[in-house]
């Protein structure tokens, strides 16, 4: 069919009065996406959204793991070459904690701690063999997040309400401390004679800036609870102890053997020693023990 013959019957056909407006329309509609098209657009601009913000938090939490990975109590212990004790951490006796407490420019956190026979190096203490031990692992980390390059001015002490401080502390008890420092953070694996003797009463953990525990760093309540007094830096923790194992025979053996006043003093009873006159005299032997020497006023 020749231009001419196509043309004619072209002009032939008999459209409709609308036919224009409704090719119009077909066009129009041609140059957009179907619905199905649409949604499908839709959607994958929301996976496209919802995979980037994945792979967002996803490289957010590897970022925040990286900046808090912490050694573990078994871990530290490894790093002590204990590999008994890495074992125990491990066990089902051990208690895991992750405890912080803010002490003045430092944030102290008390990681883990298990109890038992033979978990290390037995400890000779004043000729006594000493196999049967608490270990606890502590953090030191500065609130400011900068590297500590030196071990600050802190000790560590158990305590234990009811009974005085000079009395029931880390020197009594036989207590030998391991430290190192690892990516600006202090590691501490603490160990003494096993504290699950007193576990019938409140056991506390003083970490803090001085000297041996006495009656200028700590407070006694009536009621024998133990704090830290105001202006001492320092963190208190309550250590998890099963009452169950508790020994009251092991526990009035252990302070009547140190041969030191074994009953809280508490504030108000200072205050009236004080009154009345009497100097009390507080001093401390080589191997770290205190007695009191009361002189009466003449």
């Amino acid at each position: 069919m020749n231009r001419r013959d196509y043309r004619a019957a072209f002009d032939a056909v008999d459209f409709s009065a609308d036919f224009e407006k409704r090719a119009l329309q077909r066009l129009a509609a041609a140059e957009q996406p179907s619905e199905k098209e649409q949604n499908m657009m839709s959607m994958n601009r929301m996976k496209r959204t919802a995979l980037l913000t994945a792979a967002a938090v996803a490289l957010l939490a590897v970022t925040v793991s990286a900046a808090v990975l912490w050694l573990s109590p078994a871990q530290v212990s490894d790093r002590m070459e204990e590999p008994l004790l890495a074992e125990a951490f491990q066990g089902n006796d051990a208690i895991v904690l992750d405890e912080s407490v803010t002490a003045g420019d430092y944030q102290i956190t008390l990681a883990g701690m298990v109890s038992g026979e033979d978990l290390s190096v037995p400890t000779n203490y004043n000729g006594e063999i000493i196999n049967d031990r608490t270990y606890a692992v502590f953090r030191v980390a500065r609130v400011d997040n900068a590297p500590l390059t030196d071990y600050p001015n802190l000790n560590y002490s158990p305590l234990v309400d009811g009974y005085h401080v000079s009395c029931v502390n880390a020197w009594t008890l036989g207590a030998t401390t391991q430290q190192f420092i690892e990516n600006g953070v202090i590691y501490c694996l603490f160990d003494c004679r096993n504290l699950e003797m007193f576990a019938d009463h409140p056991v506390r953990f003083a970490i803090y800036e001085g000297g041996v525990p006495n009656t200028d760093l700590f407070s006694m309540a009536e009621d024998g609870t133990i704090s830290l007094r105001d202006g001492v830096v320092g963190a208190l923790f309550t250590l998890p102890l099963d009452e169950s194992r508790a020994d009251p025979e092991a526990a009035r053996a252990f302070v009547e053997s140190t041969g030191l006043s074994w009953e809280p003093v508490t504030d108000a009873e200072l205050a009236a020693l004080e009154d009345t006159g009497p100097d009390a005299e507080e001093s401390v032997d080589a191997e770290g023990n205190h007695s009191f020497t009361i002189q009466e006023a003449g």
